[in-house]
């Protein structure tokens, strides 16, 4: 779902990166692509861990994206991506990073909301077949294997 999300609003944040950063339209698109990829990991790492309160405060509109670690981490992770995989300066990098997360994350609270998805709806989502795995494995493990 949140790759669908971000999809559909690709064109519309690509333009934003355009005209807000001056970026080319080629890398624009591709931080969105990257962005998508940073996103995606550790929203799955944190569902997989057990961890996944602080996306859900987001969300839920309970917190903003920048507020969350789990978005932050994010963040840092797609500075550096803009800069190594796209050439993008550090300091633009770091501009645009929080703006293109705090785009997608509230997009994505909006079809939340919308829809009235609960947490195992979204994670659902994000992991598609392999929840199973990743809650046994990340509550599970910290349950003492129970799940096993």
């Amino acid at each position: 779902m949140l790759e669908n999300i971000i999809n559909n609003m690709k064109g519309q944040l690509t333009g934003e990166l355009q005209s807000k950063y001056n970026l080319e339209p080629e890398k624009a698109n591709k931080s969105v692509d990257l962005a998508k990829d940073n996103l995606m990991d550790e929203m799955k790492a944190r569902a997989g861990s057990g961890d996944f309160g602080g996306i859900m405060d987001v969300l839920k509109g309970n917190k903003g994206a920048t507020e969350s670690p789990a978005i932050n981490n994010a963040i840092q992770k797609y500075v550096g991506d803009l800069t190594t995989k796209l050439g993008i300066p550090a300091s633009v990098a770091s501009q645009v990073a929080p703006f293109v997360m705090t785009f997608i994350m509230n997009r994505f609270a909006s079809k939340v909301t919308s829809e009235g998805m609960g947490q195992s709806d979204i994670m659902s989502s994000l992991l598609g077949g392999g929840i199973k795995d990743a809650v046994t494995k990340g509550i599970g493990g910290k349950l003492g294997g129970l799940f096993k």
